[in-house]
């Protein structure tokens, strides 16, 4: 008859890193904290690449969990995390658009972003392809509702266009992205 072990788990003391930890510091020849400086926070990686450099899932560097005590990688270092307004991922709605949904437009502190062509028909992360959407509004865009959909194409040719038309590129290369932009949003085909 198999018992449980009566082990408890063990907390790594403070200052002290895991063996995992010390795996991934010999395959980057320097130590977490170092890269992590470097990486994400003066060359502004997101916390996806980052998780992909170090090979390890993101949850596991950036998310303790409460409810069996683990620690994040980034707790247990004492290392800054980027709150959601501080990350500068190109995929998202920036912070200028003062955290509120971009469809209903109420203000919030929870959104999602909503990819306007579908992750499995083959949208990507791009900028016109992502939505700061509240979860409401969310559901409504997967279902397709005609009112969503419609007011979720309007901001996005509105805030693309707008960014697009800002970069100090010439006009003729201006012309041609907000063209080809455009049709991808109005279609909702993938560029």
């Amino acid at each position: 008859m198999n018992r449980p072990s009566n082990k408890l788990f063990v907390r790594t003391p403070e200052g002290q890193k895991t063996p995992r930890m010390l795996e991934v510091e010999q395959r980057l020849g320097r130590t977490l904290e170092e890269d992590f400086r470097e990486y994400y926070i003066e060359k502004d990686w997101g916390q996806i690449r980052i998780a992909k450099r170090w090979g390890i899932p993101r949850n596991s560097i950036f998310y303790s969990n409460l409810r069996n005590g683990s620690r994040s990688w980034t707790e247990m270092l004492n290392l800054p995390v980027k709150s959601v307004e501080e990350q500068s991922d190109s995929s998202a709605p920036k912070a200028d658009h003062r955290l509120k949904c971009e469809v209903c437009e109420e203000h919030g502190e929870h959104f999602d972003g909503a990819h306007w062509i579908s992750d499995r028909t083959g949208g990507g992360t791009q900028s016109f392809n992502i939505l700061r959407l509240c979860p409401n509004c969310h559901r409504k865009l997967d279902r397709d509702d005609p009112t969503t959909t419609e007011r979720a194409k309007e901001a996005l040719l509105f805030r693309e266009a707008r960014r697009i038309l800002e970069t100090g590129r010439d006009s003729n290369a201006k012309q041609k992205e907000l063209v080809k932009v455009c049709e991808a949003i109005i279609t909702r085909k993938v560029t």
